[in-house]
């Protein structure tokens, strides 16, 4: 880790200023991509002196914006090298591996191949992915065997497209992390532990942790105010907060600050320095 100050080289238009903390923490911390009301590359400039890494949001595959171009993919990367930065993706939302219907299914796992082979030559650390419980239409699947059943084919499917099982983290929504691990552990998948989520859903965050830890490569931490999660970091309980910096003391995988505007950007970067050691 690096010593020294926590300094902030830029004020953005009256802005709390932003702590620099590449570099200071025991894990590699992000954010996402979605921080400035910027394309992504503007994005990754203004973000690379103040975090390790970022998560480029790429949660809407009906938008062709969404996906990076093939330059795009040649500038990241080379912004990448210039600025010290390393990236983790997560992958589309809107897609559904359970879904009753066959075709919306293969439509699905075409879509998260596809984002997948384009965004690998920027050597992300990770890519994470949602399981919807839901189908396609909104409905929510109730027999949780067969959503098992669908959802672990089209995760055979994507395997065989290519993708590797040892680079997806799958994270929870509105179920514990411990669920999807006990239901696909044989896998060889990684958890995604979104915290925001456990709290917005009235899971126990220390118990998931605890049970989780060894198979988590990447926790989404964001503030939940009156059940609207992905707030600043300033709104977790103190006791909450004292707890995770406890079971986040050893960990060495990806923790992103999962938030989407520079003022919560910059009240959840003021909260965790307090993590960072003198």
């Amino acid at each position: 880790m690096r010593t020294g100050p926590i300094i902030s080289p830029i004020r953005d238009a009256g802005k709390e200023d932003l702590p620099c903390l590449k570099g200071r923490l025991p894990f590699r911390l992000s954010t996402t991509s979605y921080i400035l009301p910027a394309p992504i590359l503007p994005n990754l400039k203004f973000l690379a002196p103040y975090v390790d890494e970022v998560e480029l949001v790429l949660f809407q595959s009906g938008e062709e914006q969404n996906l990076p171009s093939k330059r795009e993919i040649r500038e990241m990367a080379g912004l990448a090298l210039d600025l010290e930065l390393t990236y983790n993706v997560h992958l589309p939302t809107d897609v559904f591996l359970a879904d009753p219907d066959p075709k919306v299914r293969a439509e699905s796992v075409e879509t998260l191949l596809r984002f997948y082979e384009r965004t690998f030559s920027l050597a992300p650390t990770l890519y994470v992915l949602h399981l919807e419980t839901r189908s396609a239409s909104g409905q929510r699947i109730t027999d949780q065997t067969a959503w098992a059943d669908r959802t672990g084919s089209c995760l055979k499917e994507l395997w065989r497209g290519g993708m590797e099982a040892r680079m997806l983290a799958v994270e929870n929504l509105d179920y514990a992390p411990s669920w999807l691990m006990e239901t696909f552990g044989g896998e060889g998948m990684w958890c995604c532990v979104d915290v925001g989520h456990l709290v917005r859903y009235g899971i126990p965050v220390e118990g998931e942790l605890d049970r989780c830890i060894k198979r988590c490569r990447m926790v989404h931490l964001h503030g939940v105010q009156d059940g609207v999660d992905h707030q600043a970091l300033d709104l977790v309980p103190e006791p909450l907060w004292e707890n995770l910096r406890a079971r986040l003391e050893g960990f060495r995988g990806g923790l992103s600050i999962e938030v989407f505007s520079l003022e919560n950007l910059a009240r959840s970067l003021q909260r965790i320095s307090q993590w960072v050691k003198s």
